[in-house]
Formats: C-alpha cells, sequence, structure tokens
C-alpha cells in the first residue's frame, strides 16, 4: 500500500484524538477573553468548527489572535493551526506555526505545538523529525498528550519500516483510549501491521516481554493457519480466546476475520489447465504440471479437491482461445494458465473473460488486464528490483552492472538501474558481455575503469621513455557489483573479478546465480556472492521432502533442471483460494514456495523472495531487510 495512503489512514485517529479538544478549547478560550467582540468573534468560530467549517475557524482564531497579549495569543494561534490540521491544510498550518514566538508559549503549549509539527511532519515523510520532537520523555511531562503522542511516534516508526516499534506504541497507545472509535481504529492499525510481518518476524517478535503484543502475535499466527472450511477457522478463532481471555482484541475484529474468510475463499470445482505440454517450453510446461499435481496428490482435505483437467496448448498463441472457451463449455470455473506471454496477451485482448484465469506469465505494464485475469510467474525483473532494494538498505550508494548482452540481459540490468536510482543510488557502468565467452577482461577492465590505469601507465612509461612498476588501480567509486549470470557464467565471472583488484567490492545477483541443486565443489567459485531466491529452495521444511520425491516421480530429471518451476506450479495450485482475498486487502499476503505473495497494481502478483549468500560453496540463508 502506498504510504501517503496509509498515513491519510492513520491521521484519522489523530485527528479522533486531538480534534474535540481541539474544538472545546474555545469554551476554556472565552473565560480569559477581556473583550465582547473577541467573545463573540471565538463563539462564531467555535460554531463553524462544530460545523466541519475548520478553515473558516481557523481564519477567525488567527484574527483575534492578532488582537491579544502573550501566552493567549500564542494559544489562538495554535488553535487555529490545529483547526487547519484537522482540515488537510497542512501548508497553512505550517506557515501559522512558524509565525508562533516559542519563547511565549507556556509549558501547557509547548506538547500542542509539538503535535502540530509533527502531524504535518508525517505527511511530508520527515519521520526522524518526528521522534525528535516527540520523544517519549514527553509523555510524563504533559500526560494529557499521551495518547496523541503515542499515535504519532506509531505512524513515524510504520513510516520508517520499523513495524515492532509501531506495534509497540501501539499496544501501549490502547491503553490510554476509552472512546470505542479510538480504539477500532487504533485495533485495526495493529492488524495491518502484523499483515506486513513475515512469519519469521513474528516469531521473534514473541519474544518481548508485552502479554498483549504476544497474544495479538498469536492471532496473526492463528488466521495464516491454512483452514479449508470457515468451521475450522471459528473454532481456531475460539481456542485463540479461550487462551487469552482478558486480550483487548475486540469480538467485531475477531468476526471481521470470520467475514474476510468467507467473502474471499472461492473454492473452484473444477480447474482447467492450459499448458505447452507440446512444442518449445514443452519441458518447463511438464515440470510445472507435475508441481500442480504433486500438490493435489498430498492436499488431503476435500474441502478444496478439484478437478484437474489438463488442454495442451502447443506452441501457438493465437490457438489459446479456441483452448479456453473449450475448457468453458467443459464447465471449468478456474482456468491455470497459460504459460507463454503472447498467448497471455491474447487473453487479455478479449472483451470479456468469463471464467477467471491465473497466467503464469506476466504481460507489459503498459497493457490493461482484465477484474478477473491474474498474472503469476517467475518475473526475473522483479528479482532485479528486489536486489537494488537489498543494496541500498545494505547502504551501497554506487554500481556497475555486468549482463549479458541479450533481450533478457538488458531487462534485468535496466530494471536494477531503475528501481536503484529511485533509491538515489547511483549506476556508475553497465557492461554487457558475451555469454559464450569465458575471458571477460574486456567488460571488466571497463567498468572497473582498469583500461584507463592501464593507458594512463602505457602514457607515462613512453613519455619517460623507460620502463616502470606499474600495478593497475581499479576505480574507488563504486560499492557494490549487481551480476547477472547463469551458474556456469558465474564460476568463471566472479573469480575474474576477483583478479581484476575487486576482491572486496560485494557482489549481487539474482536467483540465476544458483542451479537449485547444491554443487559445493563447483560454486566455492562464486563464495561471498549475494543472492535472492524462492523459500522452495533457501527455506525447505519437512514437508518438501514428500514433495520433492512426488516430482521426480512425475518429472524426472526435468525436475531437476528446473525446480523453481516445480513451486509454482505448487503456489498455482493453491493461489485460487487466496485471490480474491489478496486483491481485495492490499496489506495480505500469502506465504507461497516461490516467495510471501502479494497482488498489486494490475492484478500482478509480486514475490518477495528470501536472501542467502554463498559460503563455502553452499547457500546460506540471510535475515530479510527488517529484523
Amino acid at each position: 500500500m502506498n504510504n501517503k495512503i496509509i498515513y491519510t489512514l492513520a491521521q484519522c485517529l489523530l485527528i479522533l484524538l486531538v480534534g474535540t479538544a481541539v474544538i472545546s478549547c474555545g469554551t476554556n478560550i472565552q473565560t480569559k477573553t477581556d473583550t465582547e467582540p473577541a467573545n463573540t468573534e471565538i463563539r462564531k468560530a467555535d460554531r463553524l468548527a462544530k460545523q466541519g467549517q475548520l478553515q473558516k475557524a481557523a481564519e477567525i482564531y488567527w484574527q483575534v489572535a492578532q488582537t491579544e497579549t502573550s501566552p493567549q495569543k500564542e494559544e489562538f494561534q495554535l488553535q487555529a493551526a490545529e483547526l487547519l490540521i484537522q482540515a488537510n491544510q497542512f501548508d497553512l498550518s505550517q506557515q501559522y506555526l512558524n509565525l508562533i514566538n516559542e519563547q511565549n508559549l507556556t509549558f501547557e503549549l509547548i506538547p500542542r505545538k509539538r503535535i502540530a509539527q509533527s502531524s504535518i511532519a508525517i505527511q511530508q515523510e520527515q519521520f526522524n523529525v518526528v521522534m525528535s520532537l516527540l520523544p517519549m520523555s514527553l509523555t510524563t511531562r504533559a500526560p494529557e498528550h499521551i495518547a496523541a503522542v503515542l499515535e504519532l511516534r506509531a505512524q513515524a516508526f510504520s513510516g520508517m519500516g520499523d513495524i515492532l516499534s509501531s506495534l509497540l506504541s501501539r499496544t501501549e497507545l490502547s491503553r490510554h483510549l476509552e472512546e470505542h472509535t479510538q480504539i477500532a481504529h487504533n485495533q485495526n492499525e495493529i492488524w495491518r501491521l502484523l499483515a506486513l510481518a513475515r512469519d519469521e518476524q513474528l516469531v521473534k517478535w514473541n519474544q518481548q516481554q508485552n502479554p498483549e503484543l504476544t497474544g495479538w502475535i498469536a492471532l496473526a499466527q492463528t488466521k495464516r493457519a491454512p483452514y479449508s472450511s470457515i468451521d475450522q477457522l471459528d473454532y481456531a478463532l475460539n481456542t485463540w480466546r479461550n487462551t487469552y481471555p482478558n486480550h483487548p482484541a475486540s469480538d467485531n475484529l475477531l468476526t471481521s476475520i470470520l467475514e474476510s474468510f468467507q467473502n474471499y475463499f472461492a473454492i473452484p470445482d473444477n480447474i482447467a489447465l492450459l499448458l505447452p505440454m507440446t512444442g518449445r517450453y514443452a519441458k518447463i510446461a511438464e515440470v510445472i504440471h507435475a508441481g500442480i499435481q504433486s500438490a493435489r496428490e498430498l492436499h488431503t482435505d476435500q474441502q478444496y479437491a478439484p478437478s484437474l483437467n489438463l488442454y495442451d496448448t502447443g506452441d501457438n498463441p493465437a490457438d489459446i482461445l479456441y483452448h479456453y472457451q473449450r475448457a468453458v463449455d467443459d464447465g471449468a470455473d478456474f482456468i491455470i494458465g497459460p504459460l507463454k506471454k503472447e498467448a497471455v496477451e491474447v487473453l487479455t485482448q478479449q472483451p470479456e473473460l468469463p471464467v477467471p484465469v491465473l497466467t503464469l506469465n506476466y504481460i507489459a505494464d503498459q497493457i490493461q488486464s482484465h477484474s478477473n485475469l491474474f498474472q503469476f510467474g517467475l518475473l526475473p525483473e522483479d528479482e532485479a528490483i528486489q536486489v537494488a532494494e537489498r543494496a541500498s538498505l545494505d547502504e551501497q550508494f554506487s554500481a556497475v552492472i555486468l549482463s549479458p548482452a541479450s533481450e533478457w540481459g538488458e531487462r534485468l540490468a535496466y530494471a536494477f538501474q531503475s528501481r536503484f536510482e529511485e533509491l538515489n543510488g547511483i549506476v556508475l557502468d553497465i557492461q554487457f558481455y558475451a555469454s559464450n565467452n569465458t575471458d571477460f577482461s574486456v567488460p571488466l577492465k571497463t567498468a572497473l575503469q582498469l583500461d584507463l590505469s592501464e593507458a594512463r601507465y602505457r602514457q607515462l612509461r613512453s613519455t619517460l621513455g623507460q620502463n616502470l612498476e606499474f600495478e593497475p588501480r581499479r576505480r574507488q567509486d563504486v560499492d557494490m557489483v549487481f551480476m547477472v549470470a547463469s551458474p556456469r557464467t558465474a564460476r568463471i565471472l566472479r573469480p575474474q573479478i576477483n583478479y581484476y583488484y575487486a576482491t572486496d567490492l560485494p557482489v549481487y545477483s539474482t536467483s540465476h546465480v544458483f542451479s537449485g541443486i547444491e554443487n559445493v565443489s563447483r560454486d566455492r567459485d562464486i563464495n561471498g556472492v549475494l543472492y535472492c531466491d524462492i523459500p522452495w529452495l533457501l527455506k525447505p521444511t519437512a514437508d518438501h521432502q514428500i514433495l520433492q520425491e512426488l516430482l521426480e516421480l512425475e518429472a524426472g530429471n526435468s525436475y531437476q533442471l528446473l525446480p523453481r518451476f516445480a513451486a509454482l506450479g505448487i503456489d498455482a495450485y493453491y493461489l485460487p483460494t487466496k485471490l480474491a482475498e489478496l486483491a481485495a486487502l492490499p496489506y495480505e499476503r500469502y506465504n507461497g514456495l516461490t516467495g510471501k505473495l502479494k497482488v498489486v497494481q494490475n492484478n500482478k502478483i509480486f514475490r518477495e523472495l528470501n536472501w542467502a549468500q554463498f559460503i563455502n560453496g553452499k547457500p546460506t540463508l540471510l535475515p530479510q531487510f527488517t529484523e
């Protein structure tokens, strides 16, 4: 979800917290005003504020303030600024606040000004400003403002990506709220934050000595468990309530969890699989099909046991409409496929798709998808984007890119560059290499500017007319290398990066650097490389072993060559029951084998991947971005 949207939603609670106090302040102020005209104007402002005409009320308060002396003048000015914040007139409110003489503020008014300044800082995404303006020590000096302070701190922590600190602020805030609307809004924010957390984060956060947070985490874990019927979920929620009988989570929230499940848990009875079982992509289709079949065989719950009907779509994308209609005529109520990008584009050009589709590839961003067509696959650009994000969080500010001289290599290089530069990084150079080479000296010397160093040496030697001791020096303004490479190429390219005086530069890559099968003797050559990959390969569980055995029976050697497509098939089998909820609730995630899955713009499914580093020739799982 866009941060701006989150802040707007969260500000609603702040308005609830301080709005009533701001509007009612007029009553208190009137008793301090000595002149009848001022009293009349203040009463007028109060009426306007209660009618929702906040900007007009603020103008009157500001005008009256000019006729008053300190500290009443500053109190009226602050009242005007607060009303403007409620009216979302942040720029004007900031102008008012800048004109308030802080030296004349009373002890009681200082927290109010800081709260107003922090509300504006939240809108401007200046989260560190909020932290400096509103330290927790302020709550002991101004206990009447503790709820507003905690709310703003929670918003700031959330904006900075510190979910745990935001949760801790909100659990503390819950002890200071009495009004039902405020309590419900705060609980909804807690629930939204928990939905953003990964499973391993929830486990780690459970170590906090915070009984209320422990209960919230247990509720989130209860909700995330797989259920095949609403009765199962209802039983699990009752068990949670019995375990945490005094937890403040409202019954309305538990009811909403049940209703969400009931609204979005659509169970198809007949799934059609549109896969190219013959032709150029037959091997990939075979592995995907094996993943789907294996998932169905191991899924024993009869609530979700659809029939699977396979349609061979072959190599011609234009035939996809024929196969789609065949599946519809045969009674399909959900369709998985097609695999080929061109076939997906043909489907999107149709005026109507009566049966929902989960494609196994993506269309171009500028093409509008149907509301019931979801795009899912192993999109390499998503991986390049996550490499850029990880590098930025690792405080790598400048990069050089080494990528194959191909359409695929260019897509990854430019996807990384675009996202890296959005995050204020700098791509110093992009070098495209021939994949069939074994000598990468030319692109490496150019990227690291060793060729310039050598040219300077040759010029100096020519000028002096004698041999000189010389050691090339690579460029010093680069922080990292983004290496796009297959396992074979990476095992040659990575040692050459070291050879050309770059042993200290971290090297990042995508999942394509790992074959999916451990090969310690050969992968020692890519030691140190950091890369992103799917949980199926980096976080295997006991259940995975059984699945792998089934896959090897179904697909044989093809599975060993294409293990990620097997995971794609497994996730594709389960996603039909999750898609509606993921599409309706932007913060929802599905913990799949191809990543943590979410639905983003144009019904595209984005995969959040895990991170690993080659150590002693073996992929070693690394922590995610936020712990």
